[in-house]
Order: C-alpha cells, then sequence, then structure tokens
C-alpha cells in the first residue's frame, strides 16, 4: 500500500542507514550477520525497503515461523523474480568459460534428449557441490517432471534440507541480485523463534541480507532471557528506530488529504465509533484500498441466530477489521462473545485483524503496515489461482496488535 509514512528525524534516519551499510560490509566479509530493526513496524519496514532500492534489490517478507516455511517463501520469491533455468545454466556455462546467456541460448529450442547431450558436457566442469546439485535439479528434464517442479527437484537433489536448497539457489544468482529476507517477531515467544530461524540463516550462508522486525517491549522481554547465539546476534545487530511523533503522524493524514473530523455522509453514517470512521475514511482515501471495504457489514453467514456483522469488511479478498474499545475486555462474555466470532470467520475463510481503538491513531503506521501487509498476501493467493480462503494456513490467520 502506497502510503507516505512519518519518518524519524533525519539524524536518526541517517544513523541507522549507516549501520545498515556497515551491517552489510560485514556480510561481504563473510561474518554472519542479522540487522535487527526495533520501533514501530511501518516504519522499519519503510526503512529497510528504502535501503534496498537504493541497492536495487528485491525483498521477501516471511510471517511464518517454521525454519522451511521462512526458505520456502524466499525460494518462491526468487523463483517470481528471476528465471531459475537462465540462473543455473550460467553458472554451468561459466564454469566452461562460457559467457553470460551463451549456454541459456544454446539450450534453447532443443529436444529434452538434445539437452541431456549438451548438459552432459558441461556437469563435470562445474564444481562438486549444492550449486551443481540444484542445477542438475533446475535443467534436467526428467529430474524436474518427476519431483512436481523446478523448487521441489532442488529439495529432493538436496535430500528436503531447506537451508541447503536455499544456500545452493542463493549461490546461482549473480552478487547482489538475490531478495533480501525480512522476518517479524512480535511478544518474547514470537522473537525468540524468528532469532532462532534468523541466526541459523545468517550461519548457514553468511551473504544473505536478512532483519528482523520487532517492537520494543517484545525485543526488551527476549533480550532478558538465557544466553544464545541468535541472541548474541540480535544484540549485535541492534538498530533502533525512533517512534513517529504526534506532528509527523498529523503531516502524514495531512499528505493522505484525510480528516479526523472526517464528515459523516454516506457509509460512514454506520460507523459506531470515530476510530471505525477515521480508519474507514483513511483507507478510502488510498488507491490501493479504495472501494476494498465496507462499514459495518455482514459476510454473510449467522451466529447463534444472529447475522455476523464486521467493523470492516474487505469481502474480495477475505479479510475482517475489528476495532476493540476497552469495554470489550471489561465483561467476560463480550471477550468469549468476540472469539466464538472471530473463530466462524476464520472457518468461512477470513482472516481477522483486531486492532486497538485507541491504537487506531497512536499507532497508525502499524495498523496500516500491517493491513497492506495481509492485502498483498490475499491478492498474491488470487494471482495463483486460489481463493483467498485456501491461502496459507488455510485462510484461519489471525493478527492482533494489542
Amino acid at each position: 500500500m502506497a502510503v507516505p509514512l512519518a519518518r524519524p528525524d533525519s539524524r536518526s534516519d541517517a544513523f541507522a542507514l549507516h549501520e545498515l551499510e556497515r551491517h552489510q560490509r560485514r556480510r561481504e566479509q563473510g561474518i554472519p550477520t542479522l540487522t535487527v530493526l526495533a520501533g514501530p513496524p511501518a516504519a522499519a519496514a519503510s526503512l529497510w525497503r528504502r535501503w534496498l532500492d537504493s541497492l536495487h534489490r528485491p525483498t521477501c517478507t516471511a510471517l511464518a515461523a517454521r525454519e522451511g516455511e521462512v526458505a520456502r517463501a524466499w525460494m518462491e520469491t526468487l523463483a517470481r523474480l528471476r528465471s531459475l533455468e537462465a540462473d543455473a545454466a550460467d553458472f554451468l556455462g561459466g564454469a566452461a568459460g562460457l559467457a553470460p546467456g551463451e549456454l541459456p541460448s544454446r539450450l534453447q529450442g532443443k529436444t529434452a534428449h538434445e539437452r541431456e547431450v549438451l548438459l552432459q558436457e558441461f556437469f563435470p566442469l562445474a564444481p562438486d557441490g549444492d550449486s551443481t546439485a540444484a542445477c542438475r535439479g533446475l535443467l534436467q528434464p526428467q529430474v524436474t517432471h518427476n519431483s512436481g517442479g523446478p523448487l521441489d527437484a532442488v529439495l529432493g537433489a538436496l535430500g528436503g534440507d531447506f537451508l541447503r536448497a536455499l544456500a545452493a539457489l542463493h549461490g546461482l544468482v549473480p552478487p547482489g541480485r538475490a531478495p533480501a529476507l525480512l522476518l517479524t517477531g512480535f511478544g518474547e515467544d514470537g522473537v525468540a523463534r524468528a532469532a532462532r530461524v534468523a541466526a541459523r540463516l545468517c550461519v548457514s550462508l553468511p551473504s544473505l541480507v536478512i532483519a528482523l522486525t520487532t517492537d520494543r517491549p517484545s525485543l526488551d522481554a527476549y533480550l532478558h532471557g538465557g544466553e544464545s547465539q541468535a541472541l548474541a546476534m540480535v544484540r549485535e545487530g541492534l538498530i533502533e528506530l525512533a517512534a513517529p511523533s504526534a506532528e509527523d503522524l498529523e503531516r502524514t493524514l495531512e499528505a493522505l488529504g484525510v480528516s479526523r473530523s472526517a464528515p459523516e455522509d454516506g457509509a460512514q453514517d454506520r460507523a459506531r465509533s470515530a476510530e471505525e470512521r477515521f480508519l474507514f475514511a483513511l483507507l478510502e482515501s488510498l488507491p490501493s484500498t479504495q472501494g476494498l471495504f465496507e462499514l459495518n457489514a455482514s459476510p454473510g453467514f449467522r451466529l447463534a441466530d444472529r447475522q455476523v456483522e464486521v467493523d470492516l469488511l474487505a469481502r474480495r479478498l477475505f479479510i475482517a477489521i475489528e476495532l476493540d474499545g476497552y469495554h470489550h475486555f471489561q465483561d467476560p462474555e463480550a471477550y468469549r462473545r468476540d472469539r466464538r466470532k472471530d473463530l466462524a470467520l476464520q472457518r468461512h475463510g477470513y482472516v481477522v485483524l483486531r486492532f486497538l481503538a485507541q491504537d487506531v491513531v497512536a499507532r497508525l503506521e502499524e495498523i496500516l503496515d500491517t493491513i497492506s501487509e495481509v492485502i498483498s498476501q490475499r491478492r498474491e493467493a488470487l494471482s495463483q489461482g486460489s481463493s483467498p480462503g485456501e491461502a496459507e494456513h488455510g485462510g484461519t490467520g489471525h493478527f492482533s496488535s494489542r
């Protein structure tokens, strides 16, 4: 979502960019380095993207907590951005002294048998190792066909080891062209899981550009845990980000052309709170989300003989946004009712985003960043031919900002 985000002051911004450059020099020296961006998530994501844009480098954001899922997400991003077959052919051709693009052009138009004969001339010239094994999986027709796809062929050639497969594919890509990786962890357990995965990736592949974003309270809780390699890498790579001031947020809203006292007309008449009205008006003002959300709408099913209603509903993408006021936590039965509602929505394929009403302005950038991330995931699922309800985790994701 193209939102002009409020930025920290120029001095702290310059320091953070300087630290990112220092981390990159360490990676280029073969030193495992994890960048940790601690602060408002949207500010962290914005800084990371701006730095990578200056390097003309793509990025992959992984929300999964398991090592294999993170590696798979990175490999799938790479496969969307590049021709893995061409990279594999250039790797083999380079080992034989051919110019970039020469072996891929020789392979074009060849039958499966002709390709096999030609490739057999080059495989013995390539160095032994996982990257050569990955080339076999990507280029030999019978291997790819038997595995069900190029990424599965690479995994099959490397015994199903996701870390080896990631490193092997990274080795096929020209320097500076592989996607960077951004992990997210919130809460002590979330940071611990993400840090363990990130540390293993850094150690396995020191040249991998990787960052972890988290908020300061979650990070503080994690830093008080027992010593570990992951914790040491988190401390070494920590970059503190300044929270935007109230003035910064007002400038952001002004740039968006949105007023906190938006007039109550049209759909906004259905708002049950100022926070609902404000967030709906904000989303309606952005080209990427205009017309996407309905205010206080029903997804079309009942719960306990009552029609379910959602504060902000994106019907096409199966996204439900709920804004919770203080009363949601004062009544135990109301709290239980909300949880039953969440479960019903998830069973119907919706991802549920719950935010505190008081955070709609105070933590606006974090909320917009979360909504943007989920919209991107849902749209990607649609572009790949699956329904949003069949997206990652079976459409039962539940995000919360508290």
